[in-house]
């Protein structure tokens, strides 16, 4: 749990970072401290992997990305999120394209569905940088599912 007060602090207790994804923001550490339990717990699953995200030129913590099995739909699916000093300078493509990489190689996984709200360009960009085409229009759900957003569904296949 040495990280808990740079997730905290980076981007777990900012709204701006919280608005578009499905969790709210932490008012408190404990909450924090709570959900890095949970990602813990689910190192050895087979369909959940996160990384964290960080500066190569100063070490700092300052993202995550995530590819899990959505059950839904029973399609592998990637998650990011950065803390918001460190939006615009590529961060999210750069490491996310490591995550894809590893998927397509590692866990010989062919295809891998995004989604974002509309309203979030920045994840539209990171997404079609990436390679994923458009699929179709969605409502996308945020914050623990309290809020609907007009979204968009991406899709990467594997060459």
């Amino acid at each position: 749990m040495d990280d808990a007060q740079a997730v905290f602090q980076g981007w777990e207790n900012d709204p701006d970072v919280a608005k578009y994804m499905f969790w709210t923001s932490h008012n408190e550490i404990k909450k924090t401290i709570e959900w890095l339990i949970f990602e813990t717990g689910k190192e050895d699953a087979d369909d959940w992997y996160r990384w964290a995200f960080v500066r190569k030129d100063t070490g700092e913590l300052i993202g995550t990305g995530l590819i899990y099995l959505e059950e839904e739909y029973n399609k592998y699916e990637i998650s990011y999120n950065l803390s918001k000093k460190a939006w615009g300078n590529g961060y999210t493509t750069e490491a996310m394209k490591e995550i894809i990489r590893f998927a397509a190689e590692e866990l010989n996984i062919k295809e891998i569905v995004g989604r974002h709200a509309i309203k979030n360009p920045a994840s539209k960009n990171v997404m079609t940088k990436l390679g994923f085409q458009f699929v179709k229009n969605i409502p996308y759900e945020c914050n623990g599912g309290t809020k609907t957003y007009e979204g968009k569904e991406y899709i990467w296949k594997r060459q």
